[in-house]
């Protein structure tokens, strides 16, 4: 005997994902319900008036002249005319994420158990100076994007050892490890990749993460974090003709971009009073829900 539907109230309906209100981004990872995209950063605010702030702007502007797809990451409730970079749009406090995992998976009993073994972990490491050293680019694990980012170069055995300290959690949660060989970076503008040509490109040994951060940042990054298509991973055709005339793609990043970027504005980008930074506080993303903890002062 057949047993009768359930009412429509009973019913949760699957996200219907669209890229088109995201910039032609599209979710990487299939919704699960009760399943939370998250992941481990730490954060970096570049307020306005500080010399890297200023270098980032002067970066956008020659990146947006050879990348016009490109755009902008992390400036905290800026506008955007046609979704397009914005530069000097207004001066408001730009947040960028370095990462310390790649995008996890957590279902609704484990969240708590995952934040507290991150802010153990922050009681017990000291807060370190870090600096910027190079430009490079960088693709997301899926090839669907590519990242202009900036490369860690002092800080980089303290980032070791936190990943370190972090695999244990993660491997407790069936989680995988960050990359073997990692290039710790913040990213500061992507653009879309063409599928047809990007499959077959050489890709970076390493590749740019994720989730996003909150809604308010253009970073989606990924971000988790902002992973945009249907539950079942297909976009429908009638979407993807849409996203092929509305949302530019590139194969890559023209090949003199990062020389560019980085003759003319390696020197300062490397320089410890322009690119040096304090890493002092650890954060994590799960869901729309962001928590963080500061390291603990050395004394």
């Amino acid at each position: 005997r057949k047993l009768p539907s359930l009412a429509s109230s009973f019913i949760v309906p699957a996200p219907v994902d669209d890229p088109t209100l995201h910039q032609g981004r599209v979710r990487t990872t299939p919704h699960v319900e009760g399943q939370y995209a998250a992941y481990v950063y730490i954060p970096l605010i570049v307020h306005p008036g500080t010399a890297l702030y200023s270098l980032i702007d002067e970066v956008l502007v020659v990146t947006k002249e050879m990348v016009p797809a490109a755009h902008a990451i992390g400036e905290i409730g800026t506008c955007q005319n046609g979704g397009g970079l914005v530069v000097n749009s207004s001066h408001r406090v730009r947040e960028l994420h370095l990462s310390l995992t790649r995008p996890i998976f957590l279902r609704a009993h484990q969240r708590e158990e995952f934040k507290q073994a991150i802010k153990l972990i922050a009681s017990r490491r000291a807060r370190f100076q870090a600096s910027f050293a190079t430009f490079s680019e960088l693709t997301n694990d899926e090839r669907t994007r590519t990242f202009l980012s900036l490369e860690v170069g002092a800080g980089h055995n303290e980032l070791r050892d936190l990943l370190s300290v972090l695999s244990p959690t993660l491997r407790s949660l069936r989680q995988r490890d960050f990359y073997t060989q990692p290039r710790f970076h913040v990213s500061i503008a992507w653009a879309l990749l063409d599928p047809d040509t990007s499959a077959n490109g050489d890709g970076d040994a390493d590749t740019k993460r994720r989730p996003r951060a909150c809604e308010e940042v253009t970073i989606v990054e990924g971000t988790s974090d902002s992973n945009l298509t249907s539950s079942n991973g297909d976009i429908g055709e009638s979407d993807k003709q849409f996203r092929t005339k509305s949302f530019p793609r590139v194969p890559h990043f023209p090949s003199e971009l990062i020389p560019t970027l980085n003759q003319r504005f390696g020197a300062r980008v490397s320089s410890a009073h322009i690119g040096g930074f304090n890493a002092d506080t650890i954060a994590v993303k799960i869901g729309k829900d962001i928590s963080s903890w500061p390291f603990h002062s050395l004394s």
